[in-house]
């Protein structure tokens, strides 16, 4: 692959060091596994529990049984470290996204993304229906546009049911590029963050909110990421973001 048909990700991935590319590795490959300890079970009882307690059982048998020093002392530092872990990764939602593309966004190099054509993606981060919320990892998704400007992202949390996030041109707060550290390797996803007037705290007796400002809570920053296979589609999703932006400013500029 050519310089030039690189991702500004994998250009500027290949510029870390190789202890960063080294430490990223084994972040995502630990988000993975204790996301997978937290999901299976063991007689009625999840891995990540096993994995917390056994080793301390373990380290008061040895203390009893007056255990070498050293054993004792690596015991010690297992357990600290796989507690820490476990803690850390549910608190980042066993996922974290490291930005690597910088500098502004690259002008439109192809057409632009017709209204309601549906681009499959991965999604992560926050998504709500009226009358609930969820965090997802990588679940599959669509993204779009309607011809009114709303960017739309389903992301299906089971099969059957969905969740949504909305945003436009004047709620987008920034664009990103980088890695989302989960699984294998890290994948290449897009960071979209934006003010969102969605979810349950904006749902009246089962109706949502109007967009009025004096209406409601006020609108949250929220970030969703969206991750493809390939860049074509991630460039696609990347340039109607950035086009739709740069149309609102403009106008507002006019104006």
């Amino acid at each position: 692959m050519t310089a030039a048909a690189q991702s500004p990700t994998i250009r500027a991935m290949e510029a870390l060091s190789p202890v960063h590319r080294l430490y990223y590795a084994y972040l995502s490959r630990m988000y993975a596994l204790a996301y997978a300890l937290n999901r299976r079970s063991l007689l009625g009882i999840r891995l990540a529990t096993w994995l917390r307690w056994l080793p301390i059982i373990v380290l008061l048998a040895g203390w009893v049984m007056d255990w070498p020093p050293p054993l004792m002392i690596a015991l010690l530092l297992f357990i600290v470290w796989s507690n820490y872990s476990l803690w850390r990764a549910g608190r980042d939602n066993y996922n974290r996204f490291v930005p690597m593309a910088s500098g502004p966004p690259p002008e439109p190099t192809a057409a632009a993304l017709p209204p309601n054509q549906r681009l499959a993606v991965r999604a992560t981060g926050l998504f709500s229906v009226s009358g609930r919320e969820n965090r997802l990892l990588l679940r599959p998704a669509h993204y779009w546009r309607v011809p009114l400007g709303d960017h739309v992202i389903m992301a299906e949390e089971e099969p059957g049911k969905y969740l949504y996030q909305f945003f436009d041109a004047h709620s987008l707060q920034e664009l990103r590029e980088g890695l989302l550290l989960f699984g294998q390797h890290p994948t290449e996803t897009l960071a979209v963050s934006f003010l969102a007037r969605w979810g349950p705290e904006y749902t009246r007796f089962g109706q949502v909110y109007e967009a009025g400002p004096q209406e409601g809570p006020p609108p949250k920053r929220v970030t969703v990421y969206l991750s493809a296979e390939d860049e074509a589609t991630r460039r696609l999703i990347r340039e109607a973001i950035v086009s739709d932006a740069r149309r609102a400013r403009t106008a507002a500029g006019a104006g």
